[in-house]
């Protein structure tokens, strides 16, 4: 079973119980399926890792897998009707996310549809010219400085951004701050393309020298979180100390190191370190720049953002905070892939 899509609806009836037979299942209210037709279903999720079953004959019982946890469907604008306390599930960070077993996050499909959009991506680079090649990437640092910052708030419009980071005009309409994000965020930009061998094998130090550079002069510690740190519209609460949270990232870093696909780890590390909040302030915003620099390392596309909605961002990201369910962010990195192979020229000229 290579797509995620369309998996049976039954196997979200796993999240709500921790192991079930075939004829719980089938006497569930909301299933309305036959024994038969619901014991081929879990053969199904099970011969394709979704779900484990332990026991024998009848004392058969079914459970998710982490793959079943992380790939699992999800109607998200079902999901958002619930409350914060009425839709979490894990309260507190959990660590089994990023340990053994590594899973494939993409299905063949997925990977073949990105792998296109790459090609044609790499291709518009044959063509273009030294000079070409710097206004496409000054294109791409504008817009993605805008999009990033305003995810996070940022009430700075894409022309007075290209205002300020090509000229140098601040808007009288923003605040410092404001400012200060944008600029920012094009500096560690440029700090990616500058440096492009570090991100073939990021390490812990090379996401706190990011985030130095997210957080110079807007007043945020440039140290890994020593406190704790709530996060708007939801119950989920990040670790609290220092030593989690250096673990959780060697966990993370690991992860990213043993897959040997690229999106997989350009996704990994911005819903990542998301998740993980290692930082008083910033986190996101560093966690994207360092997808983009994981991709432009391996001339890969780096993703702008810039046709995202912003709810449907903080909602993906809260479903995996959440439910560990990666689904949603997943169809959003990869609809962002796609528009960013095919609107910007910063492929690497041969």
């Amino acid at each position: 079973m290579n797509d995620t899509n369309k998996l049976p609806a039954i196997i979200n009836v796993f999240a709500k119980n921790q192991s079930l037979s075939s004829s719980e299942v089938a006497n569930l209210a909301l299933i309305k399926q036959s024994l038969v037709t619901v014991k081929r279903q879990l053969a199904i999720l099970t011969k394709s890792g979704y779900l484990k079953q332990s026991g024998a004959g009848r004392s058969i019982k079914y459970t998710l897998t982490k793959k079943g946890w992380l790939l699992r469907p999800i109607d998200i604008r079902e999901y958002f009707k619930l409350s914060p306390d009425q839709r979490l599930k894990n309260h507190n960070f959990q660590f089994d996310v990023f340990e053994e077993p590594y899973i494939s996050l993409f299905t063949d499909s997925e990977i073949e549809t990105m792998e296109i959009a790459t090609q044609k991506y790499r291709s518009n680079a044959e063509n273009a010219t030294i000079e070409t090649h710097k206004k496409e990437i000054m294109r791409f640092i504008i817009e993605f400085s805008w999009k990033t910052s305003q995810i996070e708030g940022n009430t700075y419009d894409l022309i007075s951004t290209e205002r300020l980071l090509l000229y140098g005009e601040k808007s009288s309409k923003n605040t410092e701050f404001e400012t200060q994000m944008i600029l920012n965020q094009k500096e560690a930009l440029e700090f990616i393309l500058d440096n492009i061998e570090v991100w073939n094998s990021p390490k812990i130090s090379s996401l706190e020298i990011l985030h130095s550079l997210v957080a110079q002069k807007l007043g945020i510690s440039k140290n890994l979180r020593k406190t704790i740190v709530g996060i708007t519209g939801t119950n989920y609460r990040p670790l609290e100390n220092e030593f989690q949270i250096k673990d959780a990232l060697g966990l993370l870093f690991n992860y990213i190191s043993k897959s040997n696909n690229i999106y997989e780890k350009a996704l990994l590390a911005v819903l990542g370190v998301s998740y993980i909040q290692p930082f008083v302030d910033g986190n996101k915003r560093t966690s994207r720049l360092l997808s983009n620099a994981i991709l432009i390392s391996d001339n890969f596309a780096p993703l702008s953002y810039r046709s995202v909605d912003d709810r449907e961002y903080k909602e993906a990201c809260l479903v995996f905070y959440e439910q560990n369910d990666i689904v949603p962010f997943k169809k959003l990195f990869i609809s962002q892939y796609i528009f960013s192979a095919n609107n910007y020229n910063i492929a690497k000229i041969k």
